[in-house]
């Protein structure tokens, strides 16, 4: 009975050691060492990234809105968030999005041009900004694809986080809330 027992340990064991060492290909998430030495450049060039750059380290508050194409309360909210948008100047709103599809994306881009969407300028950095966003190490494997979820930033700070799709109403009291923080 327990000669079974080690021979499954064994092969755990060494399964676990060759996924480290050289990597595992899984969908779309690559998991092992060789993902670690890609998410290490990352996290070394995540202040080069046009997010940290502009937004995260920018002179105004910043809304981010997490959101898909395919993801319909984003898509409803989208009309709320362009009003939002002329109505407080003084407020960065940005979009990243989770899509995997880029033609989805940039076809739903083109036909709203208002849309300010940094996933194209900082596509080598999504994970990083999301860990950031979320307040993990960049390092982090990212574990859902929950959206829509907005972020209120100010002086380079993640101060509020609301996850699902936001009320006009509350929309306003929280821009209200991060212009005042």
């Amino acid at each position: 009975m327990k000669k079974p027992l080690i021979i499954i340990g064994i092969i755990l064991v060494a399964t676990v050691f060759i996924i480290y060492n050289f990597g595992i290909q899984i969908g779309n998430v690559k998991i092992g060492k060789q993902q670690d030495e890609i998410s290490n450049h990352h996290k070394n060039d995540f202040e080069n990234s046009a997010f940290y750059k502009n937004q995260l380290h920018g002179e105004k508050p910043v809304v981010m809105n997490l959101w898909a194409t395919w993801c319909v309360p984003c898509i409803e909210e989208m009309p709320n968030f362009k009003q939002l948008q002329k109505e407080n100047p003084d407020v960065d709103f940005v979009f990243l999005s989770i899509d995997t599809d880029s033609a989805k994306l940039q076809n739903y881009l083109a036909k709203n041009p208002e849309i300010k969407d940094i996933t194209f300028e900082n596509r080598d950095y999504r994970k990083s900004i999301r860990n950031f966003l979320e307040d993990r190490d960049l390092n982090s494997l990212i574990k859902t694809e929950v959206v829509p979820i907005t972020y209120f930033i100010n002086e380079g700070k993640v101060k509020n986080k609301m996850e699902g799709s936001l009320e006009m109403d509350e929309l306003k009291k929280l821009i209200e809330q991060i212009k005042t923080n």
